[in-house]
């Protein structure tokens, strides 16, 4: 490390939320900015919108005993090939098993859920009416239904549905390899609006009317749950519900997110506020630099090519992702004559919003090292777990016509024991 000068390359460092990787006293990135000091830390934008997700459902029980209801679907039918087949024949999709800490799992389940809806009540029922079904599989099928006609269930049902819809999209924005981080906080805060926008009473209505069409009148609830909220009109109730569910996650993104007031120079470089800027330089933006990367800039011509950027129209002529920003000045040889400007649009550029692409291939060796693989070589589960985590380009690979008889030939050169090759 120390013959590439990383101390004064490194720009940043991006981690989850892990005491030791993220902790200001010890952890990994403490470490690592001691030695240099320029490595600003970011908490991976994928761990902390799983947080928001999961801290905003355990605020509420009727969140955590929704949640754990909508796994026992999946767990139900991964039990049993027979449960499995009545779920195939009924034409509903397979459920996919639950996660506590990839949110896009539960997502996946609620969305399975709510758009087989009907199918798993057939597949209930017809679970209950075989014969050959032992006592517990028809116990549990009776709870599921039940479950399927409960008022509150549905209501949670799509109001999760609902959010889902926006945050999934969030989600696998803030997963790709390559994505720069001021793309993220204008997502983060789309999703943030979002929210503000669905706490209206037109969408509760929207979801309440959906879920009573559904089951039966919210007012026929189980005795418990009429003495509980004996003095309260159900609608109030459920209207207050997802009113807390969404303020829930209105308090928590920005909580979560809370530090990206340290990169308040994004906004240096953000084209929907190019006109703007023009009128009223952005000083505090422009200070943030200061604070963060003082030594990299000559703060002076840095201004002056900023204040060209935002007026001049032909110069703001690619105003797409900031890689496409970049390639436009490189193509224009625009890179020498505004030089502070290219070193600063490379530094948003380099700094990272992620880690879960680099994890991912550690759950892909989950799925790669299993019991019947132990007795494998080193050698073959890393050629097993690069094909896995490259499988893109395997897959761009497998249209070239040669590619599967030149795979072949490699694999035969080796002497076998047995014949392989039609002669």
């Amino acid at each position: 490390m120390q013959g590439y000068n990383f101390r004064d390359k490194l720009v940043s460092q991006t981690y989850d939320g892990a005491a030791v990787m993220a902790s200001a006293l010890n952890g990994l990135q403490a470490k690592v900015k001691a030695i240099a000091p320029s490595a600003m830390f970011v908490h991976c934008y994928a761990h902390r919108l799983n947080l928001v997700l999961s801290q905003g459902a355990k605020c509420l029980s009727e969140c955590r005993v929704f949640l754990a209801s909508l796994s026992g679907f999946a767990t139900f039918f991964s039990k049993s090939t027979k449960r499995a087949n009545f779920l195939e024949s009924a034409g509903c999709s397979r459920l996919p098993r639950n996660a506590p800490t990839r949110w896009n799992f539960t997502s996946r389940i609620v969305n399975t859920v709510a758009n087989n809806y009907d199918g798993l009540l057939q597949t209930f029922d017809n679970i209950i009416a075989d014969k050959t079904m032992d006592d517990d599989t028809l116990d549990c099928a009776k709870g599921f239904v039940r479950k399927l006609e409960d008022f509150e269930f549905v209501f949670m049902l799509y109001t999760y549905e609902q959010i889902f819809s926006e945050t999934d999209v969030v989600v696998d924005i803030v997963q790709q390899r390559a994505m720069d981080v001021l793309y993220c906080k204008k997502r983060i805060e789309s999703l943030l609006a979002f929210v503000k926008e669905k706490r209206s009473e037109g969408d509760f209505q929207a979801v309440y009317e959906k879920a009573a069409g559904l089951t039966s009148d919210p007012r026929n609830e189980p005795l418990r749950k009429r003495r509980q909220s004996q003095f309260q009109d159900p609608q109030e109730r459920y209207r207050n519900l997802y009113m807390a569910i969404l303020d829930n996650l209105m308090e928590q993104i920005p909580l979560r997110f809370s530090n990206l007031e340290s990169l308040r120079f994004l906004e240096l470089v953000n084209p929907g506020k190019f006109d703007e800027m023009r009128e009223v330089f952005p000083e505090e933006a422009f200070q943030s630099v200061l604070e963060s990367y003082g030594q990299y800039f000559d703060f002076g011509r840095l201004r002056s090519e900023l204040q060209v950027l935002y007026s001049n129209q032909d110069l703001q002529g690619n105003r797409g992702k900031l890689c496409d920003f970049l390639l436009f000045l490189k193509d224009m040889e625009l890179d020498s004559a505004m030089p502070q400007l290219y070193k600063l649009l490379s530094l948003v550029a380099t700094i990272g919003v992620t880690s879960a692409g680099v994890e991912r291939s550690f759950s892909c060796l989950k799925r790669l090292k299993s019991y019947t693989r132990n007795t494998m070589g080193q050698g073959r589960p890393s050629s097993l777990a690069l094909l896995a985590i490259e499988r893109t380009m395997v897959k761009s690979l497998e249209k070239t016509p040669t590619w599967y008889a030149r795979v072949t030939d490699h694999f035969l050169e080796k002497e076998r024991r047995a014949e392989l090759r039609y002669k």
